[in-house]
């Protein structure tokens, strides 16, 4: 058949044909008017239900610690566990022996209320605690055991010494401690290292910490005039924080640690109002099974997080399938709805709340819509929105919920051909 039409059309062309051939591709002889159209779906149309998930990870699985006091209502401390210390060096050959030494603590200065000094103090812990599971109140908090601390936030402790952090002269403070201190610290304790505690010694203060590390003036006993600094670095870099934010009431929320979790159950419509421009002035109904989806965006409002929970750093909000919602909040999820997560700036979530925050769902819709055109339903489907990586920050972004000014609605972009007529 195209053999067919390539020959008569150059056949013409020879002898001057004018005829209109109907079965030929589109030379300009038939009229196809694609329209594209948008179409907002308010919440009630196409959410079944949502739900708010918290207790995802724990602190020990985000890669800085943090140190708050009464800072929106939030006090943090953070926990360190060290390693052994060592019998030889790598710097000088020899038996190893110590003096005294210093505690160095590394904080994030782009993060976090830095701009004034701020007094930090350093404790030492001597009750044992779990770091994948310890929390405020529970030095062990699993399945197989759930021990208090002796009084909350650490236990009993012993103030090793302080030191004024000033941002405007570095990233760290240094806190120094004598030799009984460095002995003290090195000692097993039922067969393992002791812990520090570090703090902050006044109110407002939100610093994260990212590294602590223990410098020991060393010499050795072969070579006692040569003097060094040995360091010991941690064996786990924790916190633990009070209180915990209360779930969530008529809004949404996604982050924080440990991470909460927003699940959409949604029934997209088949049918939807169509523009004046595909309808006319008759008006009609759009089947969105015999369209083109270009564009689909969950669309939520962001809302002010209160002021201990803001997010420090850019919010990545990712998007999966729910493949076993009876399973729900332990439901294993699918393959990723949108290329790459979506960064949410900090700002969205304090100075900029009301801002809204665009979640492509177009690859998940379309197949949503094939599997209708095929069956004749419109399945119904659960998303889970959650960070990435979770848990990532202490903050958490907040989303405006149903049944006010700035719910989240569906938005679509869809193409829709004209009928194709000869004219």
């Amino acid at each position: 058949m195209k053999r067919y039409i390539f020959l008569t059309l150059m056949a013409c062309a020879a002898a001057g044909c004018t005829e209109k051939i109907s079965t030929a591709p589109d030379l300009g002889f038939l009229r196809v008017n694609p329209r594209t159209a948008e179409v907002v779906i308010p919440f009630d149309d196409f959410v079944d239900e949502v739900l708010v998930f918290g207790g995802y990870g724990s602190t020990a699985e985000i890669d800085h610690a943090l140190v708050a006091v009464d800072y929106g209502g939030l006090n943090a401390r953070t926990l360190v566990l060290l390693d052994f210390y060592p019998t030889r060096s790598d710097q000088v050959p020899g038996l190893l022996t110590f003096s005294d030494g210093r505690i160095v603590i590394f904080f994030d200065t782009l993060r976090g209320i830095v701009d004034s000094p701020v007094d930090i103090e350093v404790f030492q812990v001597v009750e044992e605690w779990h770091p994948a599971s310890m929390t405020w109140d529970f030095a062990v908090d699993t399945a197989g055991e759930q021990r208090a601390w002796s009084q909350p936030g650490g236990g009993l402790t012993t103030l090793l010494g302080g030191a004024t952090f000033r941002p405007a002269q570095g990233d760290s403070v240094s806190i120094p401690i004598d030799s009984a201190t460095v002995v003290a610290l090195g000692e097993l304790i039922d067969g393992r290292t002791s812990g520090l505690l570090v703090t902050g010694a006044e109110p407002g203060v939100f610093l994260q910490v990212v590294d602590v590390v223990l410098m020991l003036t060393s010499s050795t006993v072969q070579d006692p005039d040569t003097v060094f600094e040995e360091p010991i670095s941690v064996f786990n870099l924790g916190f633990m924080f009070d209180p915990a934010p209360a779930a969530p009431l008529g809004w949404l929320r996604v982050g924080g640690t440990p991470s909460w979790r927003t699940v959409f159950t949604m029934s997209i419509p088949r049918l939807v109002t169509g523009t004046p421009e595909i309808c006319g002035s008759v008006g009609c109904q759009v089947d969105l099974t015999e369209v083109e989806v270009n564009l689909a965006e969950l669309v939520l409002t962001a809302r002010q997080t209160q002021l201990a929970w803001q997010p420090q750093d850019t919010t990545r909000v990712d998007i999966r399938p729910v493949l076993n919602p009876e399973l729900l909040p332990k439901s294993p999820l699918g393959e990723r709805v949108a290329a790459v997560p979506k960064g949410v700036p900090p700002e969205l979530f304090s100075v900029q709340a009301g801002t809204e925050v665009l979640l492509s769902l177009t690859s998940l819709v379309a197949q949503i819509f094939d599997t209708a055109a095929e069956t004749g339903t419109v399945p119904v489907t659960s998303i889970a929105l959650f960070t990435e990586p979770e848990p990532g920050l202490i903050g958490f972004a907040s989303f405006e919920g149903p049944g006010g000014p700035g719910a989240p609605v569906l938005r679509l972009l869809y193409t829709v051909a004209n009928p194709v007529g000869l004219p």
